[in-house]
């Protein structure tokens, strides 16, 4: 059964602010109008999301708020993983092999640079250097979700806000 994960890095935040910690940061208008560009893009692939996954960090998680919105997901049902601001890939596959074989369609909302790390370390045809914010590049798994691992996922479509 062919699984899709959609990596997107969250969109644009403001800078650290003397009274703000790094989980506080809030997206700025343009990483609003990013994720609500990006969230149509999906929405328009007719993709059918099972689940989505961010980091607690504001920026990331009204990231996926936004997206959610416009693919009509359950707000509810975000699910915010400690591990993915953590920023260590390795914690972040172990959270693929607890999902159950009913999930096809994810989003994992994550941070620069661990989600081009994970990336280049699930893609077996495809590497890249970096990822802007707002941006998203999904992978096919032809096998379950507990047996993804290096090098086994198909480079499908990507999204830059600012090129759409």
């Amino acid at each position: 059964m062919r699984r899709i994960l959609y990596l997107v890095r969250h969109a644009e935040a403001l800078s650290v602010l003397p009274d703000v910690t790094d989980k506080q940061r809030a997206l700025t208008h343009q990483g609003e109008q990013d994720a609500l560009k990006l969230g149509i893009y999906i929405m328009e692939k007719n993709s059918n999301l099972d689940l989505i996954l961010a980091s607690p960090a504001n920026r990331a998680l009204s990231t996926a708020q936004i997206i959610a919105q416009q693919v009509s997901y359950d707000l509810k049902n975000i699910r915010v993983e400690e591990s993915i601001y953590s920023a260590n890939k390795f914690e972040i596959i172990k959270l693929f092999s607890k999902l159950t074989d009913s999930i096809q369609q994810v989003i994992l909302v994550g941070h620069y640079p661990t989600i081009v790390e994970l990336y280049n370390y699930l893609s077996a045809n495809d590497k890249k250097l970096t990822m802007n914010p707002a941006e998203m590049c999904s992978l096919l798994f032809d096998l379950p979700w507990a047996e993804v691992t290096s090098g086994c996922g198909i480079s499908n479509y990507s999204f830059h806000p600012h090129s759409h």
